[in-house]
């Protein structure tokens, strides 16, 4: 059994970087599903650029590869699911 996250009607199960939103399973990459459990962690707190590159991503990465990854996260994740733009700072998972 992995490690369950769950913010409303969304859980994540950290080990098989599986995500469920409602009763709709969906398969996440390594980094996206990293990225998702960080968001999880702070559910309704603005999350940085700056610190999910310094938490996921190697000295190379751009600020624009986490705006990428939550676009991958939005387009499999759905409706269901609010992740919101904190323009010039980050994103926020809405609990």
């Amino acid at each position: 059994v992995g490690t369950l996250r769950s913010v409303g009607t969304l859980t994540l199960d950290v080990e098989t970087r599986r995500a469920r939103v409602g009763h709709r399973e969906v398969e996440l990459t390594a980094r996206e599903a990293a990225l998702l459990e960080l968001l999880m962690r702070r559910p309704n707190a603005v999350v940085t650029r700056e610190l999910a590159l310094q938490e996921l991503w190697d000295d190379d990465a751009t600020l624009g590869v986490v705006d990428r990854y939550v676009g991958f996260l939005r387009s499999k994740l759905g409706d269901g699911v609010e992740i919101r733009t904190v323009r010039g700072v980050g994103f926020t998972l809405v609990a």
